[in-house]
């Protein structure tokens, strides 16, 4: 546990010193640094999904996802991201942070409930640095879709059901702004 928390301390740092001063390289180093980190430190990450996996990811994704953004729109329009936004945001962010969240912190602090509870705490104070230095009001509240994602990995111990939930929650806050 000590290696991912100064694993996750370090993100905390370069975090925190790209919004701070506006680092746009940053957003080329966080992905690379949210994978390597984890197979530099031992780390197995697992990648794959099942038609059974599959199911519960796209059940959970309607379930979860749909309402929300019924109740999120509330007389605001929705524009679907387009291919490049979504493919920057699945290589970009989405699955380098399922990587290093789920398959590296989650499964070290323990793949059960307080692990999910943990890595989901983790998970949106590694985003607040939006909320203080952009005013992303939304911010704080990534802790909700985290539990989701942690539940999936929870239920298959694979990164792919929690990337591809995390790619469709993305998609829906990118649409309703």
């Amino acid at each position: 546990m000590k290696k991912a928390l100064f694993a996750y301390a370090l993100l905390l740092v370069i975090v925190f010193a790209s919004h701070a001063f506006s680092l746009r390289f940053a957003a080329y180093l966080l992905p690379i640094y949210l994978v390597a980190a984890p197979l530099a430190l031992g780390g197995k990450i697992t990648m794959g999904i099942s038609a059974r996996q599959a199911a519960l990811t796209a059940m959970v994704s309607v379930s979860v996802l749909l309402p929300f953004l019924f109740l999120f729109l509330q007389g605001r329009s929705f524009s679907m991201p387009g291919p490049v936004m979504l493919t920057a945001q699945l290589f970009g962010v989405c699955f380098p942070e399922e990587v290093f969240f789920r398959g590296f912190i989650q499964e070290t602090a323990g793949n059960n409930f307080r692990g999910i509870v943990l890595t989901s705490l983790l998970f949106s104070v590694a985003h607040l640095p939006a909320f203080f230095y952009s005013g992303d009001s939304y911010a704080p509240l990534t802790f909700f879709p985290s539990l989701v994602m942690g539940f999936l990995y929870l239920r298959t111990s694979s990164v792919i059901p929690s990337t591809i939930f995390h790619l469709l929650a993305n998609a829906v806050y990118l649409g309703s702004l």
